[in-house]
């Protein structure tokens, strides 16, 4: 209870303190150029309550920032998640696949965006595609992690009480792999999250999304309501980790069971 109490005050100590020391460097520097937290927060309010020159409110760029997350996100879902239990089950696929896996990881996610307006032009599908990139790896390394500590003895016994390859992985390890891939979720809806801010600076064809309100609001001058988009931008990715993390802690016990046995 102590030790609560005292987290809880931390916190809010450190954000009354993030607030004072903006609001000093803004109070020096001319507020045109760095916007002190009550015209972040008025700018907040205009463009929820009255929209931008569009008409558009801050909610239609979230929500509009959010379906393409979750489009791109879910399409590395369903293909890494398979792929990772694939190559943590079969050497032969680990060993045909790392090689590629290995070439590919090191690129940045950003650095797809040329190809992905050649190929998939202006719109969702170049979107969902470099959030696809930065998604797809996180949750394939967990996932393939997650199977490879999956108990050796646990396997042993079913397949001593005749249980076949399917019901292995349907029963023991996927499982005992749902903690990593909760993990991997995390880091890739974090990974997703930073991405779509990147791909809406340069892929939109309908003036929607946090990532151009940033770019035009910046574009014209209006400061305060690019930092209000990217406190949004910062307050989401916040309530995306951490409603991944209360997840986790629900399915503790798995992991509790890996690490015992």
């Amino acid at each position: 209870m102590k030790l609560n109490r005292t987290k809880i005050f931390l916190t809010i100590f450190t954000i009354f303190l993030f607030l004072f020391i903006w609001y000093l460097i803004a109070w020096v520097t001319p507020s045109k150029v760095i916007p002190g937290p009550i015209q972040v927060f008025q700018a907040l309010v205009k463009i929820t309550f009255e929209g931008d020159n569009f008409n558009y409110t801050v909610f239609d760029h979230l929500l509009a920032s959010l379906w393409r997350v979750l489009i791109g996100f879910y399409i590395a879902l369903i293909v890494a998640i398979p792929l990772g239990v694939i190559m943590g089950v079969s050497k032969k696929a680990e060993w045909m696949i790392s090689p590629l896996l290995d070439l590919f990881r090191p690129i940045p996610p950003f650095a797809w965006i040329p190809f992905a307006l050649v190929f998939f032009g202006l719109g969702l599908f170049s979107q969902a595609f470099i959030i696809f990139i930065g998604a797809f790896f996180p949750l394939l390394t967990n996932t393939f992690e997650g199977v490879k500590n999956t108990s050796s003895i646990h396997v042993d016994v079913a397949k001593t009480l005749g249980a076949d390859k399917f019901d292995i992985i349907l029963h023991i390890i996927l499982p005992s792999t749902l903690p990593y891939i909760l993990v991997g979720v995390r880091v890739s809806l974090g990974v997703g999250w930073m991405c779509v801010i990147a791909a809406e600076l340069v892929g939109l064809n309908k003036p929607l999304g946090l990532g151009y309100l940033i770019q035009y609001s910046a574009q014209f001058g209006n400061f305060a309501l690019t930092f209000a988009a990217m406190l949004v931008t910062g307050l989401i990715g916040y309530a995306l980790n951490n409603s991944i993390k209360i997840i986790e802690n629900y399915t503790s016990h798995w992991r509790e069971s890996i690490v015992r046995n």
